[in-house]
């Protein structure tokens, strides 16, 4: 019923997609450290910019492996 997974609305994301976001989180987020002042908004930008980072370093490192795989 359900073999075509575009039909249920989920988008199967690539790892390069995911990469791309996790680089535009990081970077908001340390734009977002350069105008803030209250102590709440610094702590989540920074929490913001190091799960950025993670998604980064992770993204980044299965884009590479399964790129190696293909070949």
């Amino acid at each position: 019923m359900h073999s075509n997974r575009r039909l249920i609305g989920r988008y199967d994301w690539s790892y390069g997609e995911r990469f791309a976001v996790a680089v535009a989180l990081v970077v908001l987020s340390l734009l977002w450290l350069t105008s803030t002042e209250a102590m709440w908004a610094i702590v989540v930008a920074w929490v913001g910019a190091a799960g950025g980072a993670l998604g980064v370093l992770y993204s980044g490192w299965r884009c590479i492996r399964t790129r190696g795989d293909s070949h």
